[in-house]
Formats: C-alpha cells, structure tokens, sequence
C-alpha cells in the first residue's frame, strides 16, 4: 500500500524518461551519443529525493544520470528534515556536470511560508506528484502552488469551497463548491467538465479506482419538487452513474473500502455501506446521531467513525458493532492511524485521543481548544493536528508535545505531509501554511484525512 500519489518511474538509469509540457526532453539511449553528457547529483547528507525539471526520478543522491542530452536542467533536492535545495545546470557532449550540495537542516516547527487567500480555509489540501499543493477557499477559488508556495493558477468555483480536493491518477483535480458543482478541473487549471446538483456541497469527493467520484448532495425530485439527499456517482466523464438516497443531509465525505465499497455518514445518524456497481444498499448501521465525521478504513477492513454523539465506532465490514470509545464531545474529523495500528481521534472535548487497536485509551493530550481536524501521522511517529483558538499541534507517538505554531485564526483544516516532510494546514485567518516537518507520512493503512496525499478516500489508492 502506497499513500503517495503515482510518480514517474524510470526501469534503468540510462532509460530514463521525464515529460514536460511538449513532450520527451530528458534521454533515450539509442540517439546519438554525441550529443550526451552526464550528470553527477552527490549531496551531504545523502539520500535526498531528486526531480529534473520539477519530476521525481526514481533515484536519491548520490546518484549519476548517464546519456543525458545537451541542454540546461533544473536540478531539485529534497530530504525531510533538511531545506530544499535547487540549481540550474547545463550538459554538453561528453562532459559530466557534478553538483555536490550541502543540504541545510530546517528547524522543524518554523514556518517555511505562508499565502493568503480571500477568505477562511476549511478546506485540506491535496498533493499532485509534482508537489503542487492544490486548496480551496471560501473566496470561491480552487488554488494550486508551486512547492515554494508561489500562485500556478486559481480556478473560480463560483461559491465558496469548504471540501478538499481529490487529484485522479491522470492527474484531474476534483472538487465540490456550494454553488452546488463537482468541478473536474485540468492540470493546467482549465474547466475539463462540471456536474450540478441540487444542492449545496459540503461532502469532499472520493475517488474510486474505476476512477468513479463519490460525494454528497441534493436532488430535486421531478413533480414534487422535494429536495433529497444522495450519495451520488459520477463518471471520469462527468455523467451520473447513479444516486443512493439517504434520510438527511450528507456532510460526511464518503471512503472507499478495497472491494469497492463506499462507506459515508450522514445526519440521518446512520453510517451507510453502498454497492458501487449499482448504489445499492449492502448496509446501514445506525448511530443514532449525526454523522459527519469521514470514515477511516483499517487494514483489516474495519471502519473507524466519529459520531456527534461523542463516541468513535469501529464497524466491521458486514457492518456490525467492533466497539465503541466515548469522549465528552462531539467528534466531527475523522480517524488516523499509525503504521502499528494505533488510532488517532480528536473531539470538541479538547483531548486528542490515542486507541489500540481493541479501542482501549493509550493516551490523550489535552489541547485546551475544540478540535474538529483531522490527525495526520509521519512516518517517524509524528501527529499533527489543528485546534480551534489558532494553533497547530504535533505530538510525540507517547501522547508528549513536540511543538506548536500559532496562527491567526482557527485551524480548522486538516494536515497534509509533503515527501520532504513539510506540513500544509489552511486556516479561518485566510492562509494556506507550510511547516518545517522532519519525516514524510506514513505507510500505514489511513494515516490521515482522506487517507492519501491525493486526497482519494479509497483504501489503497492512489
């Protein structure tokens, strides 16, 4: 299981392929060796990430790219814990260009930069493979940055956005706004196709692996004019598959299980079970209390979700009760989980819980603010989440504070981890943060809100 978005894979150094814009510009064994040089990429430390034009290879330093053509490449470096780094190099024929570059430690909890959107980010981001950062706002845009946190392109989604955005394996970017719209937006920025409901949209889309996008919404029933609240199915074309009807409104966004399955809360205090063939029902286990929480999927196939009852459940695939854990709030994010299968939940009680996999408490921390995002964990043990009141936590795998940074608003988005360990996290105060982190996320079944850094909701993707 991978929580990365897909990269571009070489088989062989002297085969490797990058693609930009107009096509192929980076090596083919097999041309003229006249017009090839080499190129050296040695860091210290070692073992940082290399992109070539703003690509992941498939290598880290120290490495040596062979048969490569003339011309000016872009060299960048990334290692988690370190600052990024980047040069500007030209090959020429039979010559090896050799960069050495000393990698300089970030400090892990400073800011690395901030940008300002219009209005409040409810929104997490999602993280191409080519590490845009992509994040809506409630000044009704779609924004998408470049790893330095410089505007590519902002989309206008015509109202505001409070969903995240979901990037499909061809690198479509997904998102829902209140103007009651599933936009399908290109890379580059432009419309590909857009699907109206009747409604507005809260629920952020979920990707399946038939690339199938899941969300909910309202339908205006013909004659009788009643609005009804759906789960619907769209098409990678942007046509209706089909809608599964459920009894009041669906502010959960839906997670895909690895057989399919769709799995989403709704405020009719049910979790549902949709076949995805046909969106028919497999199950509904009822609550009784609203459910808005995003359900988490372990490796096991067990479903993790908060209920505004103040109780975490955990659901067995065919749909009965595991266990349930109460906290003294309502429990509105959703579930993370650490590579050992620890669980992680917040709650407007303040506390940020951690389970063992029987739903017995291992720790808490007491955050002293309303949580409602969502934990992210790194692969080091690190768990970040956000509070009410402005602050950014991460905590130590004991349950002990690491550090904190403080904004200007309430932090009610949920984290992403970057490759090079950087933490992304929107806020009520207008702006989109990226934090000094020292690991990657973590491979483990659902290590955080939507369970990849594309933000898919399926179990196993991207």
């Amino acid at each position: 299981m991978s929580s990365l978005c897909p990269q571009f894979k070489g088989e062989d150094v002297k085969h490797i392929q990058i693609f930009t814009g107009a096509g192929l510009i980076l090596m083919l064994v097999g041309c003229n060796p006249s017009t090839k040089g080499t190129i050296e990429v040695n860091s210290e430390p070692k073992g940082a990430d290399i992109y070539i034009n703003d690509t992941l290879t498939d290598y880290q330093t120290n490495h040596v790219f062979e048969e490569v053509e003339e011309g000016e490449y872009s060299i960048r470096l990334l290692l988690a814990g370190y600052l990024p780094w980047s040069e500007v190099v030209t090959v020429q024929a039979g010559k090896t260009v050799t960069i050495e570059a000393k990698l300089e430690a970030a400090e892990i909890g400073a800011l690395r930069w901030r940008y300002e959107t219009g209005n409040d980010v409810y929104s997490s981001t999602a993280l191409g493979a080519d590490g845009t950062i992509y994040v809506g706002s409630w000044d009704n845009y779609l924004y998408a940055l470049d790893p330095s946190g410089k505007l590519l392109w902002r989309y206008d989604a015509g109202h505001l956005i409070s969903a995240s955005p979901a990037i499909g394996s061809d690198g479509t970017i997904y998102i829902t706004s209140y103007d009651k719209n599933l936009y399908a937006i290109n890379p580059d920025g432009s419309l590909k196709w857009s699907y109206m409901t009747d409604g507005n949209i809260h629920s952020s889309p979920a990707i399946g692996s038939d690339g199938s996008i899941y969300f909910g919404s309202k339908y205006r029933k013909p004659g009788t004019q009643e609005l009804v609240d759906y789960l619907f199915a769209i098409g990678p074309d942007g046509n209706l598959k089909w809608k599964y009807r459920t009894e009041n409104k669906i502010k959960s966004s839906p997670a895909v299980a690895s057989d399919g399955t769709i799995y989403v809360g709704s405020n009719d205090g049910f979790l549902h079970a949709v076949n995805p063939s046909n969106g028919s029902r497999k199950w509904a286990f009822e609550i009784g209390a609203a459910v808005e929480s995003s359900p988490a999927i372990g490796a096991d196939g067990t479903i993790y979700v908060g209920s505004q009852d103040g109780k975490l459940y955990a659901i067995s695939a065919g749909g009965s009760e595991i266990w349930n854990f109460p906290t003294n709030g309502a429990v509105s994010g959703s579930a993370a989980l650490g590579p050992d299968g620890t669980i992680y939940i917040g709650s407007a009680d303040s506390r940020l819980y951690a389970l063992d996999p029987s739903g017995n408490k291992l720790w808490e921390y007491n955050a002293k603010r309303t949580i409602r995002s969502s934990p992210a964990v790194g692969a080091n043990g690190t768990i970040y989440f956000g509070a009410l009141g402005g602050t950014i936590f991460a905590l130590n795998s004991d349950g002990t504070l690491l550090w904190n940074y403080e904004v200007d608003g309430n932090v009610q988005s949920s984290p992403a981890i970057g490759e090079d360990g950087t933490i992304y996290v929107g806020s009520d105060d207008g702006c989109i943060y990226a934090i000094y982190g020292d690991s990657p996320l973590a491979a483990s079944a659902w290590p955080k809100f939507r369970h990849d850094n594309c933000n898919t909701g399926r179990a196993g993707g991207p």
